[in-house]
């Protein structure tokens, strides 16, 4: 017995050791992957400087850091003798944005068209997720952008992307279009148009799910929303982004501290942050999560670059609910109106999806969903009138929703969504809430509000599941992590024990004492 009880402690501390390190190892291989979501088009396995979806050739960050700034051939003259570059179209996008991600097989196929016709045409990619500087430099303010360049130039043609058409690239590029090119004009071939459900389905998430993502969503924005040029901000943009700051300082939940921490930091150091992105960055770095370690949990669907959008809605939602509870136990009482306002301003200078933004600002400031009556530019002390704008965002949020299933299905060349597909597109379901909805698909105030509060706020019910046919499973890295960790800590504390139990015998304490 003694002898078991000496090797006891070893094996199992030897074994929780293995299991920690191999945890360890996963986990990390799991967060070197996440890279990944800074492209759209780049294969995964290629560590070449650039990688090519078909014809279209991806703009790479370098494996290893470089002395000063990525100038690619195709948007730099080269500073030695070279022959001149070919005609080429750029695109700049970001990964997270919806419209980039709709638009990439697009835009794939509108460069297997015209290579077709011209194979001398290159066809390039830069995602300002990866490259914020050189999109700086370029002066991308909004996703996706196109840029088309002539044979030999280095001058920029601005070109919208509703246009991009075979005929209008080649027309724009210089080369001849009187050859009738019907084949090619329509690069929305359907015959191998990826099948994909109709209405997608919600994953369950919780309420610290919620605050995580939007944590991340807002620290994803600091990284890469908040500069589109390399100078400081402008009088306005600065006005706008100390504004935003501050809501949230008053209407994020206390437990969102790390984030708090950093507004904090910011507010103090404004001016600084304010000149440039190097200076931000170089702010928030101590306090940030680091780049590849940025999972979101909720509304991905299995892909992590849908997470920033996703992340943005939840800190707006957080944020409307977060002005009621602050109403509700402080003085002066911030008005919904001037809420609101902040949060226009701020997807109009600080979010780069264009056609989103553009959505946004044009719903808000045509009074969408009345708001320009139902939230006041004047304190109130009514908390009836507090709760209209966590309403209003939410009715907004559910309008764009729609919005974009009807597109999704009209650039899948499916038949519009019927009434049932429009429902099942908005939130809370007729699962989670069945007394959010009436007989006739209108909703209850009152009900819907209790519904955000607990999604967003108090934390109840603690999990929300919507039901599906694909719910997406828990990662296995994340449960082996936390199997691994679980085990290593009940051996240690065995071992402990053991050892414990070894020299209270060799001590002498545990014999009897006769008097």
């Amino acid at each position: 017995m003694q002898a078991a009880l000496k090797r006891f402690p070893l094996e199992c501390l030897v074994m929780g050791w293995v299991i920690f390190v191999v945890s360890l190892i996963i986990f990390l291989v799991h967060i070197a992957s996440a890279d990944g979501a800074k492209y759209l088009y780049h294969k995964e396995g290629n560590e070449n400087d650039s990688s090519s979806s078909g014809p279209v050739i991806e703009l790479l960050a370098p494996s290893s850091k470089q002395d000063g700034p990525i100038k690619p051939n195709f948007l730099f003259e080269p500073s030695s003798d070279h022959s001149p570059p070919p005609a080429r179209v750029v695109e700049f996008y970001a990964p997270w944005c919806p419209h980039c991600q709709h638009y990439a097989p697009k835009y794939i196929k509108l460069a297997k068209a015209v290579t077709e016709k011209h194979p001398e045409i290159e066809f390039h990619a830069v995602s300002c997720t990866a490259h914020n500087k050189l999109c700086n430099d370029q002066n991308v303010n909004g996703y996706p952008t196109l840029k088309l360049y002539r044979e030999g130039s280095y001058e920029a043609l601005e070109f919208k992307v509703k246009d991009a058409k075979v005929k209008n690239v080649l027309f724009r590029l210089g080369f001849d279009v009187s050859e009738k090119s019907e084949s090619h004009n329509n690069h929305e071939d359907q015959s191998d148009k990826k099948q994909i459900a109709r209405v997608v389905p919600f994953r369950m998430h919780d309420v610290h799910d919620a605050w995580n993502d939007a944590a991340l969503s807002f620290e994803f924005a600091l990284k890469t929303g908040i500069f589109m040029t390399n100078g400081p901000l402008s009088k306005e943009e600065s006005s706008t982004f100390r504004s935003w700051l501050e809501l949230l300082t008053k209407s994020l939940p206390i437990q969102m501290s790390k984030t708090h921490d950093i507004i904090t930091m910011l507010l103090e150091n404004f001016e600084e942050a304010s000149q440039s992105q190097s200076n931000l960055s170089k702010l928030i770095r101590p306090f940030a999560s680091p780049d590849n370690s940025q999972t979101w949990r909720t509304c991905t669907n299995g892909d992590n670059k849908m997470g920033y959008t996703c992340g943005l809605w939840q800190l707006f939602h957080i944020m409307t609910i977060g002005v009621v509870e602050y109403n509700r136990h402080n003085t002066p009482i911030i008005p919904t109106r001037q809420v609101s306002e902040i949060l226009r301003n701020y997807v109009e200078h600080f979010f780069q999806c264009e056609v989103c933004r553009l959505n946004f600002l044009d719903m808000y400031d045509n009074c969408a969903f009345d708001v320009c009556h139902r939230l006041s530019d004047k304190p109130s002390s009514n908390e009836h009138d507090w709760r209209e704008l966590p309403i209003w965002l939410w009715m907004t949020h559910n309008d764009v929703n729609t919005r974009l299933l009807g597109e999704r299905m009209n650039q899948n060349n499916q038949s519009k969504p019927n009434q049932w597909e429009s429902q099942q597109a908005r939130w809370p379901s007729l699962y989670t809430c069945p007394n959010c909805w009436r007989e006739d698909k209108s909703w209850e105030e009152d009900e819907i509000f209790d519904h955000l509060h607990s999604m967003y706020w108090s934390g109840n019910p603690s999990y929300i599941k919507i039901p599906s046919e694909e719910n997406e499973p828990r990662s296995p890295v994340r449960s082996i992590w936390k199997v691994g960790g679980f085990l290593f800590c009940i051996i240690s504390l065995a071992a402990w024990f053991a050892r414990l139990s070894k020299a209270h015998h060799h001590s002498g304490r545990h014999k009897k004492v006769d008097h």
